[in-house]
């Protein structure tokens, strides 16, 4: 259920995954809504691949810049990005730690909780919170100084990204042609089609909490790992949101390539750490040693960065089937 797996998110700190202004725009905006790709020639010729935040392009989209007049505060899961590239970056005045930003703004966050008292030094006149954010009585204060806070929804697949992205567009006065084309921009991807679909296991990893588990459907990465080319084996198990990672289950699975994010692998002791997990070395890709880590900003982020992310999987996994 979505639900437990929100609490899961929530708990372990996994990602880092209103009305608008009606300030008039003079910049003339392309009406084209044809998805872009993000071209990038990158092979897997060693394992493990790390893949790090900021050697990924940005989504390949030109979008005008305006002033809408508000101070936002992007504390939503990757909004900061998307405020920024819908061309609204002058009215950032703070993020989250997840968001990449071309403009340089204090981070206010740090595993989605509040650093309240620097957060209303910032005189935001709007707040960006997703169901992540907390705790509740920071996102109050904001409120009682006079913030107009926006709930921004939660992505989970591709198909979430332009509720998202048209939320945000609004809460800063982005004309409604910036955001579909910007959506569109966002989902946009090119696999690289291998000789076979790679089996694909997400594992999210928290060494010093015993935190073990291993995705399934509605994860946010089985969306990824479908766009890229491979097939979810925990989705392709039956399995809904996280089970606990046993030897039993990830023999069973027996993955081509195993996913985790780069701060997961770091908590176990690397790529040695992972491998003494029972039943993981047991697997093919464990034998290879076939591990994609992915910086914990980006993965589930659904940002600026996800369509070179994507193009980047699809090449790492097409080698782990050789």
């Amino acid at each position: 259920m979505r639900g437990s797996v929100i609490t899961i998110l929530a708990l372990s700190g996994l990602l880092l995954s209103a009305c608008g202004a009606n300030n008039a725009q003079t910049s003339v905006v392309p009406t084209s809504t044809e998805k872009i790709a993000t071209p990038l020639e990158i092979v897997a010729s060693t394992w493990p691949q790390i893949i790090d935040g900021d050697e990924l392009p940005l989504v390949d989209v030109d979008l005008p810049r305006f002033d809408g007049g508000e101070r936002v505060l992007a504390l939503a899961v990757g909004s900061g990005e998307v405020v920024d590239l819908l061309g609204a970056g002058s009215q950032l005045v703070g993020k989250d730690e997840t968001s990449i930003t071309t403009v340089d703004v204090p981070t206010v966050t740090q595993g989605h909780q509040i650093d309240v008292e620097r957060a209303l030094t910032l005189e935001p006149s709007v707040v960006l919170v997703d169901e992540l954010t907390g705790p509740p009585e920071a996102i109050d204060s904001l409120a009682e100084a006079g913030a107009r806070i926006v709930n921004v929804p939660a992505v989970w697949t591709l198909d979430d990204v332009e509720d998202r992205v048209t939320v945000i567009a609004g809460a800063v006065g982005a004309m409604p042609q910036s955001a579909a084309l910007l959506s569109s921009a966002l989902v946009a991807t090119t696999p690289v089609t291998a000789a076979r679909k790679p089996r694909v296991a997400f594992l999210y990893l928290r060494g010093p909490s015993a935190v073990y588990l291993l995705g399934g459907r509605n994860t946010g990465a089985d969306t990824l790992i479908d766009a890229a080319g491979g097939v979810d084996v925990g989705s392709d198990l039956g399995y809904e949101g996280f089970v606990p990672l046993t030897s039993e289950a990830i023999v069973q699975a027996d993955p081509d390539v195993l996913l985790v994010m780069s701060d997961g692998l770091a908590s176990v002791g690397g790529i040695e750490g992972l491998l003494a997990l029972p039943g993981v070395a047991q697997t093919r890709a464990g034998d290879g040693e076939r591990v994609v880590a992915v910086d914990d900003r980006v993965l589930l982020s659904f940002g600026a960065r996800t369509p070179a992310l994507m193009n980047r999987l699809a090449q790492v996994f097409a080698e782990g089937t050789t």
